[in-house]
């Protein structure tokens, strides 16, 4: 039943998601309260940096969020990635368009804060300390079934903005974890290693190998200045409302299954929540029309990673390293190709398939293999 405009909407969780909601639904005329239960904006109170990728689709992601109707505050366009699988590394790269951006979500600029001023100046009411006593139109607060679990480090010093680094060895995060390093900007950048929950792994002493093995020349001991520990869940929900509260980001498991990239589903799916209040649609429609799909051939990608992995990346390894730009992988990503090879892939998943898909992507020059 459409809400009407004389009638508050609540919503609970005022992240990405709640805040995205927020701000579209005011700017519709509705007057919205925002709960939100922490008594501050943001996933932490510290700066910490996380990747806004660019590759799900064919639109650069700050333009396809911008026709979320708010404004998208990012820090660094990425340019390089240098991902290190054992003895293999992969050096993705940019000629156009960016690999990615990376985007505050915790301090003074965080990327929630900014939303935060957006819902304000549209007449949002935020309510810190606590959520709705009353039963929310749209519930937007985070974890569900915490699935992973990561730990950070912030260090100070003299960094690339436009270039991270992705840790994928066995010996650092043996499943479906990784490490990664993303600059905040010229002065900050973020170290952080995650694993599944119920892992038995040290992730401060990984982070310790990590720093040791591939980041000697970037990070110092004396530049370290705080530390951080994150939660994350996903899964691919068959419906997003529960007793007619919409669910909307993390809290309906809108979550990449790989690399847990959440930032665009969580805005997305805001967007498509208070549209489904607005234009009176069936939500579940609307998300299952944008996402289904995406979240179907990702879970799909990761059981290839995870096979991959528990080989240690053998099937990659050589005397080169692999060079991949960004611009042909999107176009392979969201190609039907891309759905051919992942629904063959367990029916023929040896080392000769692999193989010659391999030298096949290396002829047709969606990759180039560089000698050490």
């Amino acid at each position: 039943m459409e809400k009407q405009k004389s009638k508050e909407i609540i919503i609970n969780g005022a992240g990405l998601a709640g805040l995205t909601a927020a701000i579209n639904l005011a700017g519709a005329g509705y007057k919205v309260k925002v709960f939100e239960k922490k008594d501050f904006i943001g996933q932490q109170k510290k700066e910490t940096v996380q990747l806004l990728p660019n590759w799900f689709s064919k639109k650069d992601v700050i333009e396809e969020l911008k026709e979320c109707d708010i404004k998208v505050n990012w820090k660094n366009k990425i340019s390089e990635i240098e991902i290190y699988l054992g003895k293999t590394k992969v050096l993705i790269y940019s000629k156009e368009n960016p690999i990615g951006y990376t985007v505050l979500r915790g301090g003074e600029n965080s990327f929630e804060k900014d939303l935060a001023r957006q819902a304000i100046e549209k007449g949002v009411e935020i309510i810190f300390g606590k959520e709705s006593k009353e039963k929310p139109d749209i519930i937007a607060t985070g974890l569900g079934r915490i699935l992973t679990v990561g730990y950070g480090q912030v260090y100070k010093g003299d960094f690339k903005p436009d270039k991270a680094k992705v840790f994928l060895a066995f010996d650092f995060s043996p499943t479906i974890g990784y490490g990664y390093f993303f600059p905040h900007n010229k002065k900050l950048a973020t170290l952080k290693i995650s694993r599944k929950l119920k892992e038995n792994i040290d992730l401060k002493q990984n982070l310790e190998k990590i720093k040791k093995t591939y980041l000697e020349k970037e990070i110092r001991n004396e530049n370290f200045l705080y530390d951080f520990g994150t939660k994350r869940s996903f899964e691919i929900p068959k419906t997003a409302i529960r007793n007619q509260s919409l669910l909307v980001g993390e809290a309906a498991g809108f979550q990449d299954e790989l690399f847990r990239f959440g930032i665009r589903y969580a805005i997305i799916s805001g967007f498509l929540a208070a549209k489904s209040i607005i234009e009176n649609k069936d939500y579940d429609k609307l998300w299952k029309k944008r996402f289904q799909k995406e979240f179907q051939k990702i879970a799909k990608t990761r059981k290839v990673f995870c096979d991959f992995k528990e080989k240690r990346f053998n099937i990659l390894s050589g005397k080169s390293d692999i060079f991949l730009e960004i611009e042909k992988f999107k176009r392979v990503w969201i190609s039907f190709l891309s759905d051919i090879v992942l629904d063959f892939y367990p029916f023929l998943n040896n080392r000769f398939f692999i193989n010659f898909l391999l030298k096949l992507a290396c002829f047709l020059g969606f990759f180039k293999r560089k000698s050490l």
